[in-house]
């Protein structure tokens, strides 16, 4: 340090003395040389050190001349700091204060700016010699008053910096004169104050019910303790306190300070919960919303619990955080348990029910490029209007649909003549009485024509996909069960309620059963007991299995096509089968899932993407088992879905870029989890 301030030292009084002394030096060793010539070669030449000196203090008296009348413009310059007024204050003014050029030299300063960087003199030197961290850039690239905030020595100031100078001068003539407020108390106590804020958590026990049934009665108390004793311990880390306000739920408070180490712990209570044992069949999961950084306990309590329902949306065992401007996940390994239950389809479909009989129109409309499960649901609702002898239509766009084998079976039905409307159709057939009801997909940007949920005042949603930031917040109902097979399972369920007499035709619950058959894999995937007991429902209305399974069939070429997509996969971290695909043919996309679905059967493959380009579209199909999240993987990349089936668009971008930041999203939550 000494160093430093040694060599800033010599540097000014080089520039301020040296090319006037070293021109003195000269001077002096050219007249001795020439007069210790004279001593030894008794020549006279006393001429010409006459004829030097003339030149030397020519030169001198030129440079001082120059030098003289750069002083008088550099101080015309500063004339609002030489008057008595501006220059007794700037001199006395309490705090630092500094003036520069627009080039970042120190042209002044005052006796508390010398304390500030404890340096006597600075003429001359860079003002980030001596504070590194000031962007003269960013004070010189506005007008008027304008500042920043440095940290030094354990101080915060505030920099206020104002141009200065004459108006009809140029750059060259202008200065920053730079005032150090000290505000260190302010930003102390600011910082204390958030420290000192309130974090809030709600913790909710996932599968309360359904442990306490597979548990023995005996041991429901010894469960229900170490199930408490677990978060108690858990919120010790943080130094927090809560209360049990019901059966399955906990609030929980920290102090923002405190909550620093509950995120070190990165959440292992959700580890230590599923490691409880009690005889227990099935693991206890817990979910957690927590809020934090809102402008007082009552908006963080309002984060805490839209940060607990996206848990659970998401299929619970995880934890959300959200604050002001993010949600940020943790967990999220386990499989959604189903709920054993049927009160809460019976709820909706009450509600439902009202709503219908309480609107003019009814709007129907699931996700673009409408699959099996989007139309089947959408046709399941349909019905159900119908029955209610309300005006009902389907939104669909049938060039791009997949479905278009059903769609085209069902135009020519009586009661469907007229039930299949374009997006545009429909902004002109809605009216304020009108009811959108959303299937299969929970995002706004996702559903066929956004354009409704914008203008529509009733909307109801229904979806089984887990939960993602971006979801439709404004509806009237909503039924959204990630731990359902399909929105046909759940549309099924709901038939049963608002009519008690069976209404669907042969037709129409093969739809529903096809929609079933195609999101569980042929009954493989999420396939839990209350979607075999919809299955079962949709069979009684007479339901032609073999059928459905021809509907699924392929030809030749798909099959070939099929094939050579599995052959060409590659592995990556060993468990992972990634495929990639350029094929505009009709019905790509399926074939595309399909492969996926396939490429599990290979022994040693945790997960499969296949990755299809369309266009300037690329669609991602993720497939795994129970080991890798591939709906995490797929959010990171824009899309969404289950643990085990989930997909995602890409635009404007390669295969290998896709493959590359697939690769990333990948890493990351193997790292996570890791």
């Amino acid at each position: 340090m000494k160093g430093k301030r040694m060599k800033r030292r010599q540097t000014m009084v080089s520039k301020i003395f040296g090319r006037r002394t070293a021109r003195l030096f000269v001077f002096l060793a050219l007249y001795i040389g020439i007069n210790a010539l004279d001593a030894v070669t008794a020549t006279d030449i006393d001429g010409l050190a006459a004829l030097v000196g003339i030149i030397f203090f020519a030169v001198e008296f030129y440079l001082i001349y120059r030098q003289k009348k750069s002083f008088v413009s550099f101080m015309e310059n500063f004339d609002f700091c030489l008057s008595d007024t501006t220059g007794k204050s700037l001199v006395k003014y309490p705090s630092p204060v500094v003036i520069i050029g627009l080039d970042g030299e120190i042209k002044w300063y005052n006796g508390n700016f010398t304390k500030l960087v404890g340096e006597n003199e600075t003429f001359g030197t860079h003002i980030n010699t001596l504070l590194p961290t000031l962007e003269v850039n960013k004070l010189t690239e506005s007008r008027g008053e304008f500042g920043a905030v440095i940290e030094l020595d354990g101080r915060t100031y505030e920099v206020e910096a104002r141009v200065t100078g004459r108006e009809d001068k140029d750059a060259k003539h202008k200065f920053l004169l730079l005032y150090f407020i000290d505000k260190s108390d302010e930003y102390r106590l600011a910082q204390l104050r958030e420290e000192e804020k309130t974090v809030e958590a709600i913790v909710i026990i996932d599968n309360y019910e359904e442990v306490l049934k597979e548990t023995p009665d005996s041991n429901h108390g010894k469960i229900l303790g170490e199930i408490e004793q677990t978060i108690g311990e858990w919120i010790a880390l943080g130094d927090g306190v809560f209360r049990k306000f019901e059966r399955d739920k906990f609030l929980v408070l920290f102090e923002q300070r405190n909550f620093e180490k509950i995120l070190e712990d990165k959440f292992e209570v959700l580890n230590n919960i599923k490691n409880i044992n009690a005889e227990n069949k099935i693991p206890v999961t817990i979910s957690i919303g927590i809020g934090q950084h809102g402008i007082d306990p009552k908006e963080n309590d309002s984060f805490a619990r839209f940060a607990v329902d996206m848990a659970l949306g998401r299929g619970g065992d995880q934890v959300v955080i959200k604050d002001r401007d993010s949600l940020n996940f943790f967990g999220a390994k386990s499989r959604e348990v189903e709920k054993r239950t049927k009160v809460k389809a019976r709820v909706v479909a009450h509600a439902l029910r009202k709503l219908i009989d309480s609107s003019g129109k009814v709007l129907i409309m699931g996700h673009k490029s409408g699959d099996m499960d989007s139309i089947g649901a959408s046709i399941g609702l349909f019905k159900a209007v119908k029955t209610r002898n309300r005006k009902a239509y389907i939104v669909v766009d049938k060039e791009t649909v997949n479905a278009k084998e059903t769609i085209a079976e069902f135009e020519h039905k009586t009661d469907y003549i007229e039930a299949f409307i374009t997006t545009e159709q429909a902004m002109n057939t809605l009216e304020k009485d009108s009811l959108v009801i959303v299937v299969d997909t929970h995002r706004p940007n996702m559903v066929e024509c956004p354009e409704l949920l914008r203008h529509a005042d009733n909307i109801v949603l229904i979806d089984h996909h887990r939960r993602s930031e971006n979801c439709i917040e404004n509806a009237t109902l909503m039924y959204h069960e990630a731990y359902a097979s399909s929105t046909c399972e759940m549309v099924t369920e709901i038939i049963q309620y608002i009519q008690e007499a069976p209404m669907l035709d042969k037709q129409e619950a093969e739809a529903l059963y096809a929609g079933i058959f195609m999101d569980t894999n042929g009954f493989v995937n999420k396939a839990g007991v209350r979607t075999f007991e919809a299955a079962s429902y949709l069979k009684r209305m007479g339901v032609d299995t073999i059928k459905i399974r021809r509907r699924f069939k392929c030809d030749k070429d798909i099959f070939i096509r099929k094939a050579q997509i599995i052959s060409n996969a590659e592995f990556y971290r060993d468990n992972i089968a990634i495929s990639v695909v350029s094929d505009e043919a009709r019905g790509a996309q399926v074939m595309c899932a399909q492969a996926a679905d396939e490429l599990l059967d290979i022994k040693g493959v945790e997960a499969a993407f296949v990755l299809l380009k369309r266009g300037k579209v690329i669609y991602i199909s993720a497939r795994s088992l129970d080991d890798i999240n591939v709906q995490i993987i797929m959010e990171k990349l824009g899309g969404g879905g289950h643990i085990t089936l989930a997909g995602a668009q890409m635009e404007n971008m390669t295969l290998e870029e896709a493959v590359e930041k697939l690769h990333w999203a990948i890493d990351e939550v193997v790292a996570n989890e890791e």
